[in-house]
């Protein structure tokens, strides 16, 4: 009986190929089977309402490449080979289901090999169940507006952008000082993403989306207006009986996403990984661009003049400075990896 082995290199080439960009399915429904909550992850929303659960994956590896680099030493080299001469195409599919516009199922759809430089990271995101309730989005609002959803999505983007598409990490060691209160720290693997793709679309098939008098400011200040300051018109409508928009939601992502890319004083301190890591991203609702970040001419557009305008998180007499030599980092880095880039001219008066 031939095996795998014995059959030609260049047929043995395309089924090793086929293998690690293959697809599973994304679950029909999100569910807490086989789920567990993320605890590698910044715990800055941990205060929040919202769960964040990964697949706990006893049947099948989360690289399709690891049996073929497991097999034996010619399997393993060629299968290397293939994913060397892949790594400019590399795609990476990540399933989100979202439940109640509170919790988040990400499964990963398709992880062709393990690299951390991607040519594109596409994810679906899907709706299921009914719009927040106004029980639970009470909690949304605080003096410093930072319980919202959009944490969840940010917290999963920044730890691909770290670990990869991998199951939880481990601790760098072993022990862990019980008496601190730093959270553990993981290894970076510096993970960089030439295009993502975020796709918007609703999957509840029982109920309906509101009706037209319901409009997207509507929508969000339900969310994030302090009850006693909203008004909802009409205000006879029971939000929670219709599911969401998935317009709605990228809408607003993208206005989070464009917040934490303004570098401002207290979002400088997220949008720095997003213009490292990230050549360009696109928001799409039921496939068609909705949005589109043009992060090269973003980042050369971008100019401070005083401490209390940016990089809020280290002190005030070195936010000037480390904002423009983090720019000038970032500008090289972009180019090394092959991101567009626009020239900042700004960069010879700094």
């Amino acid at each position: 009986m031939p095996s795998l082995l014995n059959i030609p290199p260049e047929l043995r080439e395309c089924i090793i190929q086929h293998v690690l960009c293959s697809h599973q399915m994304p679950p029909e429904t999100p569910s807490n089977a086989n789920r567990v909550d993320f605890e590698d992850m910044d715990i800055i929303w941990r205060e929040s309402p919202y769960g964040i659960y990964h697949e706990q994956r006893g049947t099948h590896s989360p690289s399709n490449c690891i049996s073929l680099l497991l097999t034996n030493r010619q399997l393993s080299a060629e299968t290397r080979s293939v994913i060397n001469r892949m790594r400019s195409t590399t795609t990476y599919v990540l399933d989100i289901s979202v439940l109640n516009e509170l919790e988040l199922f990400p499964t990963w759809v398709s992880v062709p090999h393990i690299t951390n430089r991607v040519s594109k990271l596409y994810v679906d995101v899907r709706f299921f169940g009914h719009i927040l309730s106004e029980k639970v989005a009470r909690y949304q609002y605080n003096d410093e507006d930072v319980l919202g959803y959009h944490w969840s999505f940010y917290g999963l983007l920044a730890r691909f952008l770290r670990y990869g598409p991998v199951d939880e990490k481990k601790k760098m060691s072993g022990r862990q000082n019980s008496s601190s209160k730093k959270p553990t720290t993981f290894h970076d693997y510096d993970v960089t993403v030439n295009l993502l793709v975020l796709n918007f679309k609703s999957a509840e098939t029982e109920l309906s989306f509101p009706p037209d008098t319901v409009t997207y400011q509507t929508w969000r200040s339900h969310h994030f207006t302090p009850i006693e300051s909203r008004d909802i018109s009409p205000a006879s409508i029971d939000l929670e009986k219709y599911t969401t928009r998935p317009e709605w939601f990228s809408t607003f992502l993208f206005h989070e996403i464009k917040s934490f890319l303004s570098m401002s004083y207290l979002g400088s301190f997220y949008g720095r990984i997003l213009y490292e890591r990230i050549g360009a991203i696109r928001i799409l609702v039921n496939e068609n661009l909705e949005h589109e970040f043009d992060l090269s001419s973003m980042l050369a557009s971008l100019r401070f003049t005083g401490p209390w305008e940016t990089f809020g998180h280290i002190e005030n007499e070195d936010r000037l400075s480390a904002f423009w030599n983090w720019k000038r980092q970032t500008l090289m880095r972009r180019d090394q990896l092959g991101f567009p880039v626009v020239r900042a001219e700004d960069l010879e008066l700094a």
